[in-house]
């Protein structure tokens, strides 16, 4: 049987790594808090007044509220901030599965 390489090894951990539901859960929250932010900036659509039933390009009285100047960002910011430790997150059966390979590995060198 061939012996897979080190490179394969690797590649084949890190897929292992990538790839499980806690990533795709703390991913879902972080997109959660982004939607949120975003649907917190919408302007009110009032297509009454507009000519011809299209929606007005032009700020209306609305546009600096405190809730889309002050409040959406927030809901956002926390949304992108939660991503870059979400990518980042190694699972803890990881990290002791890379120790014992890391520990094998020496001794086989020794």
């Amino acid at each position: 049987m061939h012996k897979k390489t080190n490179h394969t090894q690797k590649a084949e951990h890190l897929w292992r790594c990538a790839f499980q539901w806690q990533h795709f859960a703390l991913t879902g929250v972080a997109v959660v808090f982004i939607v949120t932010g975003f649907l917190l900036m919408l302007p009110p659509v009032d297509i009454r007044n507009t000519p011809g039933g299209r929606f007005a390009a032009s700020p209306g009285p609305g546009a600096f509220e405190a809730r889309r100047i002050r409040l959406a960002p927030i809901p956002c910011f926390i949304g992108f901030a939660m991503m870059v430790p979400t990518i980042m997150y190694v699972p803890k059966g990881a990290k002791s599965e890379r120790m014992k390979r890391e520990k094998s590995k020496n001794e086989d060198e020794k």
